[in-house]
């Protein structure tokens, strides 16, 4: 479902106070009117910073200049392997140029780890050809849920550890995305790899060791107009009519998600942990807790 410019507008009045808007699908560059709504929105004064999420495969589809002054680019790298060589080639080739064109600070590369014993290869031979000093990691969350947060990060931490730990031989900062594991999922050696890569600060390191969380509502608004709490949560969804602005909504999430399942209990061990009880750790994604 494509979103119309009518209702594009009707969006952005309700989001716009929140200052940051992503763009985000599917891929938003198959959109026939994304120009159109970046240009919107670098021109609201009420949007401070606008962030695309793209497969980098349709980039040559952007007028470039409305990207400034306030657009960030985020790049989500798919392998050869997945992809196809000549859809990996078009991406390489439009990533390549967005960064002659945009501050590297402000073009992200990012990778979804998705299976055990992932592929990196494509990911590193980009960072090295292009200079990049920060990736985005996000181990995603998968549709069945039958194995629990902890079954599910045991399996899945050995490739996230394999890959921070070639990105810290790279000199490379991890930033952590979303759905952060536990750090009694970790063994002690397993800590101190983590303790010893480069980090942008020390809220990325403890995300990372599992000593903090910064869950919160992020707020994903649909082309109908419904409202989700974020990808993790969609299967709750309400409708922004019912709500005055994107804070009230996100009050709404606050007290009907949030407040529910923060103390609800992702394994019996969790009971006295100090880290759950200090909002330090959530014993992985609030979406493993909602029945």
């Amino acid at each position: 479902m494509h979103l119309k410019m009518d209702d594009f507008m009707q969006i952005l009045d309700f989001a716009g106070a929140d200052g940051e808007i992503g763009l985000i699908g599917g891929e938003p560059l198959l959109h026939k009117q994304i120009n159109d709504f970046i240009s919107i929105l670098n021109g609201r004064y009420d949007v401070r910073r606008v962030l695309l999420f793209t497969n980098g495969i349709f980039l040559d589809r952007l007028n470039l200049p409305l990207l400034l002054p306030k657009t960030s680019v985020l790049v989500n790298v798919n392998s050869s392997s997945v992809i196809g060589s000549v859809a990996y080639e078009k991406m390489k080739n439009n990533i390549c140029a967005l960064f002659d064109f945009l501050p590297k600070s402000r073009v992200t590369l990012g990778i979804n780890i998705y299976k055990e014993n992932q592929d990196f290869g494509d990911l590193v031979s980009l960072i090295r050809e292009l200079g990049v000093k920060r990736v985005r990691v996000s181990v995603v969350i998968p549709k069945d849920k039958g194995e629990g947060a902890f079954g599910y990060f045991a399996r899945m931490k050995k490739t996230l550890l394999s890959l921070v730990k070639t990105l810290g031989s790279l000199g490379v900062c991890p930033a952590y995305d979303c759905n952060a594991i536990p750090g009694c999922v970790y063994t002690k050696k397993e800590k101190e790899l983590l303790a010893s890569l480069p980090y942008e600060n020390e809220l990325e390191r403890k995300i990372f060791m599992g000593e903090a969380s910064v869950c919160a509502p992020i707020v994903d608004i649909y082309p109908d107009k419904s409202a989700a709490r974020c990808f993790g949560m969609s299967e709750y969804k309400v409708k922004i009519n019912d709500f005055e602005n994107i804070n009230d909504l996100k009050n709404h999430f606050f007290m009907e998600i949030d407040a529910r399942l923060v103390h609800k209990r992702s394994k019996d061990a969790c009971k006295n942990c100090y880290k759950n009880k200090v909002f330090g750790c959530f014993g992985g994604c609030l979406c493993y807790k909602n029945d």
